[in-house]
């Protein structure tokens, strides 16, 4: 009977031991850093070479992780561990934005953001939608959000600098936010006019949604002077590379056709896909130096340019109306491995006369 009663409780032992007696892995060469796995956690024992900014010095400490980090990779962990290090005591940078010439945005326009850095008297965040903007907001942040939290800020006085893709407000309120992307969002698109010659030119943009931030602001339309260099003026004298909006809207694009490209492969591909299209040497190469920095890290990307879909979102209205007109939206999304698609056929309009060119694009999540 003794024995029966010692089976069971040996069993119910080794279980507990399997699940939570954690295994020591060989220490990595960054300096000696070890990782002790268990079935159900993972511990590191941290010491890893890093630079502060003063030069080399040893990083210790020791980090639990439960299961939903036990097969996460040293390398992103450290990436968690090293933001960690942030200081609240280094001075906010003041020339973040030259204020006098650059555009006034909705003040709803930042929301949802992961803090990244804190200073005494401001902090620094990323949006949680994948968008390559650097963030400033002016205020004390309280102790109890830290680097890496997810929080819903409200705020005023905002400006965007779109030649640097920065942004600087100061906050009213942060709270926590669980939100996770669904709405569709329209990321710098952006609009070029080419008359045969100068013209007074009206740009009426009807949106399925809302606008978040224009330049030169929307004000029922834009009324420019262009000149058949692309060169836009408006009223005050103030020149333009282009008109340029951001938005949401309520499209669902369509993936089922388009091209699995390889990240390391995107600069190739897009160079390609927008001559196809209709962009000039230009348009396409501020269309990928926004894009590219999120899509070239990837293992592959799921890349479909849309048409009726995202010209039905957002209706252009051009007067005088162009002869030409060309709209390039990519809606891409990333992928861990390649996807069998049917390739689209890419072509374009010849541009002849007066030409009217836009590209923008989205991330599917």
């Amino acid at each position: 009977m003794k024995k029966r009663i010692w089976i069971p409780i040996v069993g119910v032992l080794v279980l507990l031991a399997v699940l939570f007696v954690p295994i020591p892995q060989s220490p990595y060469d960054d300096g000696g850093t070890r990782e002790y796995i268990a079935l159900t956690y993972k511990i590191v024992d941290w010491n890893r070479l890093t630079d502060f900014g003063d030069g080399p010095a040893l990083y210790e400490n020791t980090s639990f992780y439960g299961f939903a980090d036990r097969n996460t990779s040293i390398d992103e962990l450290w990436k968690r561990e090293s933001a960690k290090l942030g200081s609240r005591n280094e001075v906010c940078i003041e020339e973040w934005i030259e204020k006098s010439d650059r555009t006034r945005c909705e003040d709803d326009m930042i929301g949802h953001v992961r803090i990244t850095a804190v200073s005494e008297n401001c902090f620094f965040a990323e949006p949680v939608i994948s968008m390559p903007y650097q963030i400033k907001l002016n205020g004390e942040l309280s102790t109890e959000w830290c680097i890496g939290d997810q929080v819903f800020v409200t705020c005023e006085n905002l400006y965007y600098d779109e030649q640097t893709n920065r942004i600087e407000a100061d906050v009213l309120t942060v709270e926590p936010s669980y939100f996770k992307p669904e709405e569709a969002v329209e990321y710098k698109p952006v609009i070029y006019l080419y008359p045969e010659q100068e013209t007074e030119v009206s740009v009426k943009l009807t949106l399925d949604g809302k606008f978040l931030c224009t330049y030169p602001k929307y004000q029922n339309g834009w009324q420019v002077t262009a000149s058949p260099d692309g060169t836009l003026t408006d009223a005050r004298g103030q020149t333009y590379n282009y008109l340029y909006w951001e938005g949401t809207t309520y499209a669902e694009y369509d993936l089922t056709e388009g091209f699995c490209v390889k990240g390391e492969d995107t600069a190739v591909f897009l160079e390609s896909a927008l001559a196809a299209l209709g962009l000039n040497r230009r348009e396409a190469n501020e269309f990928i130096v926004y894009w590219l920095p999120l899509m070239e890290g990837n293992p592959y990307n799921i890349i479909a340019f849309q048409t009726d879909i995202y010209t039905n979102a957002a209706k252009l209205e051009v007067t005088p109306a162009p002869d030409t007109v060309i709209r390039v939206f990519m809606a891409w999304q990333a992928a861990e491995d390649y996807v069998t698609l049917e390739e689209q056929t890419l072509t374009a309009p010849e541009r002849t006369g007066f030409t009217v060119v836009e590209w923008g694009g989205t991330e599917i999540r």
